[in-house]
Parts: C-alpha cells; structure tokens; sequence
C-alpha cells in the first residue's frame, strides 16, 4: 500500500560519548525517558511510532502539519525538561530531527510469528541521511515537507530558512535534494525577521533531481 506521509526521525546526538563516559544502566536511563517523552507527544499529535532504532526514534503522521508540531514540541519539552531529571541526574539529550514527506509504501515484513511494519521510500531514506545536516537542536526538512506545509500551516512553513538548494544525497549516484532549516528566533525570543516565502518565488529546485 502507497501513502503520502510525514515521516520524523528523532535522534539523540552524541550517544556514542554517552555509552563511553556513563555507565550503561545510566544510558538505559537516558533512552528510556527520551523514547518515552517521544511517544507520548507523538501520539498527542496523532503520530505513530514506527520503529525504536536503537538511539532514536521514527515517528510517521498522515499531516506535515501534525509532525511539525510535534518536533517543535519534543524540542520545547526537552528544552524544558530534558532527559535528566528523570534519569536520577543523568546526562540530558540533546537531539537532532529531520522531517521529510514523500509517498511510501507500507507493509508488513517479517514472518507471522514476528510480524513487523516496513515504510519504504525515498523520503524515509533522507530522513535518516538528513539528521547528520546541522547541529544537535535543529530541525531541518526536504522540500516535499514544506511545500506540504506551505498548503496546511503557511506560517509554520514561513519558518523554514532554505538552507541548501542541492545537498547531495550520501551514496545516492549524485541525486541532491533541497534542504531546509527551521530558522532559530532572535535572543529576544521574537520570531524570525524576514517574513514566509513561496516556494515558487524563490525558484526553488524540484525536489529530487540529478
């Protein structure tokens, strides 16, 4: 089955440098709390968990909308909270997150007895590849997505800075994507200056080209 979704991938940054300098129930603290805040924000914005990948998380709605809201949310709950407190003082995540829309095809893999839920397409794969684009903190989005804003939440998607109009795509066969960056506010909390563009008026590239 084809579906047109939002798929959000939400990594803690630096687990390696966790797992080395605390001790591993500490870390399993850490994930633990991060998994758990993650889900439940998720599923307040009507998301739905696809996989627990080891250090991160995927998260896949049917709105651009909704997984936008609910990464401005994971951000602002671990801004608040992070992960700490809840870890008996442990080190907090910090994390990174890509949001992507495309079209992808969902289906059951695995055998019956250890069924398990697949999303295969080209914005999940960039999704992944994308987390590695700015630093811990940041969201960051293909074009698909905030065109898909563009049309349910203008002003969220005036939000969006384009960051690169043809990142390469790692181990593509030169395949590059527009990128997009949520601009940060100013120091006095004050939203970014410079008003909501369209996409059309900057002329920006298809999304995916060679």
């Amino acid at each position: 089955m084809r579906l047109r979704l939002a798929t959000l991938f939400v990594d803690i940054a630096g687990s390696t440098r966790l797992v080395v300098h605390h001790p591993p129930e500490t870390v399993l603290g850490v994930v633990q709390c991060f998994t758990a805040l993650v889900t439940e924000i998720a599923r307040a914005h009507e998301g739905r968990v696809k996989d627990f990948e080891g250090d991160g998380v995927l998260l896949y709605f049917d709105s651009a909308r909704r997984a936008a809201e609910a990464a401005l949310a994971i951000r602002a709950a671990l801004d608040h909270r992070g992960c700490d407190a809840a870890c008996e003082g442990g080190p907090a995540a910090a994390v990174r997150m890509s949001l992507t829309v495309g079209d992808v095809a969902v289906g059951a893999i695995g055998s019956p007895s250890a069924p398990a839920l697949a999303l295969v397409g080209p914005s999940v794969h960039l999704g992944a590849r994308l987390l590695k684009v700015l630093p811990p903190g940041r969201i960051v989005a293909n074009e698909d997505a905030v065109a898909a804003l563009q049309a349910e939440a203008p002003a969220l998607a005036g939000r969006f800075r384009l960051l690169d109009a043809a990142w390469e795509v790692p181990a593509a066969d030169g395949v590059t994507v527009a990128v997009y960056a949520l601009a940060e506010p100013g120091p006095d909390g004050a939203p970014p200056p410079r008003p909501p563009r369209r996409l059309e008026d900057e002329g920006a590239p298809a999304s995916v080209r060679r």
